[in-house]
């Protein structure tokens, strides 16, 4: 009976592996979703509360840059665990109803894992259906979810067929080999897939030369050094042809515009700064780049605001949502950008547009923005509902760069850095 029951243990283990293994490969190649980063979306918003935050900003060895990373593979470790376990149950099932029976119920009860739970516990509704569902098409992610169910079903259906009601005789060494080969290379090919995914890029840090200090920043950064902070792992893929931004809420004109709409309006560059809330001291989760964009009181003066309208509401691709006064949109400063230092905006940082707001930490300056909502109530974004700050002001901060004394040409001593205050001066 141990016998069977291990070897019914590796039959779960290899249908687990693959189904993860064909997640990550179909994640690559074609965009699709991954239902075990819907877990990790989850379990990151429960966990995101500043008192976490700064300890993991204090994490020795710079640690913390791999902390989300650590987060996402533990996320895909429990998917694997889960349905580990809810293959353990298959032969049971099997012999009441039937093995193709029970694969038919495993694949359903699969799918409606992804429609009632990990939908719903991300906020977006039974099924994916709330209006807040921009990351996940519902049809399409129905249909991916499909396809690795039925994967995983299928893998215990010949499992259960092939090996499991063979007899102890008739399992011969041959076979149990080649499972444990199979065994092997899932594990393989679900952890090459993860690791690729999940390794942190080290940030280096340029060093440029001004006045003959070593170590000071530049003054403009570029997209590649530019800080990068999301809530994901995998940042949204958007295509332009696909991509609208639209305005509406409390406006006369409701707008849908294109990207080329967007750049046929007149535009403005400017210099602006962007940092994050939970950048620590001395930290380098701080930018200034040149962008390129519309004033974003201009949009809304087509859309023409209605009296009483007093916040903004901004939702992305990857439904991430958050708000700001109205004031804050009419500040001359205020755009919305999409180009950086001259150059389409990357997918990291935002394309095919974003939002960039002085005097107001990052988490503010929505990226991959699909909507914005003109309201006259205060509205709770995905940060705020954590404990962060909703007005989000940025604080005065200054920043040692230099690594060592600089001897100028007069022999005296020099060391520099930054110093920033948002819109205020210093």
């Amino acid at each position: 009976m141990s016998k069977i029951f291990s070897k019914w243990s590796l039959i779960s283990l290899v249908a687990s592996l693959l189904m993860a293994a064909v997640m990550f490969g179909s994640r690559l190649i074609t965009n699709s979703i991954l239902p075990s980063e819907m877990l990790f979306n989850f379990i990151g918003q429960l966990l995101g509360v500043p008192w976490v935050f700064n300890a993991i900003h204090n994490l020795p060895w710079g640690l913390d840059a791999y902390a989300k990373y650590a987060l996402f593979f533990t996320s895909n470790i429990l998917f694997v665990v889960f349905y580990y376990l809810a293959a353990r149950l298959y032969p049971l099932v099997a012999k009441k109803i039937s093995a193709s029976l029970a694969a038919i119920a495993f694949t359903i009860i699969s799918i409606l894992g992804m429609s009632l739970i990990l939908f719903p516990i991300q906020g977006l509704g039974a099924f994916g259906l709330s209006d807040n569902n921009y990351a996940y098409p519902v049809v399409t992610s129905h249909l991916w979810m499909l396809l690795f169910s039925a994967i995983f079903s299928l893998a215990l259906y010949i499992g259960y067929k092939r090996f499991y009601l063979q007899s102890q005789n008739n399992f011969d060494q041959s076979k149990r080999e080649s499972l444990k080969s199979i065994a092997k290379l899932a594990l393989l090919a679900s952890l090459s897939g993860s690791l690729l995914n999940t390794l942190a890029r080290a940030q280096s840090n340029a060093t440029n030369w001004f006045l003959s200090l070593r170590g000071i920043s530049p003054e403009i950064t570029s997209a590649k050094d530019h800080y990068q902070v999301s809530k994901n792992v995998f940042n949204p893929d958007v295509k332009e042809k696909n991509w609208t931004l639209k305005i509406k809420g409390m406006v006369e004109n409701e707008l849908s515009l294109s990207l080329d709409d967007i750049k046929a309006l007149p535009s403005v560059e400017r210099s602006s700064t962007l940092t994050c809330i939970s950048n620590k001291v001395g930290g380098d989760l701080i930018g200034n780049s040149n962008w390129t964009g519309v004033k974003l009181k201009y949009l809304l003066g087509i859309a023409k605001v209605k009296e009483g309208a007093n916040e903004l509401i901004l939702r992305g691709a990857d439904n991430y949502s958050d708000s700001f006064p109205i004031d804050a949109a009419m500040r001359d400063h205020t755009i919305l950008a999409y180009l950086q230092n001259g150059e389409t905006l990357t997918k990291d940082h935002g394309f095919p547009a974003r939002v960039l707001v002085p005097g107001i930490y990052g988490m503010k300056n929505l990226k991959w923005i699909t909507e914005i909502e003109l309201v006259n109530k205060d509205y709770t974004g995905y940060w705020q509902s954590r404990g962060w700050s909703d007005k989000a002001e940025i604080q005065t901060m200054s920043r040692i760069d230099t690594k060592q004394v600089s001897i100028l040409d007069d022999g005296s001593a020099a060391i520099a850095g930054i110093s920033f205050a948002g819109i205020r001066k210093i």
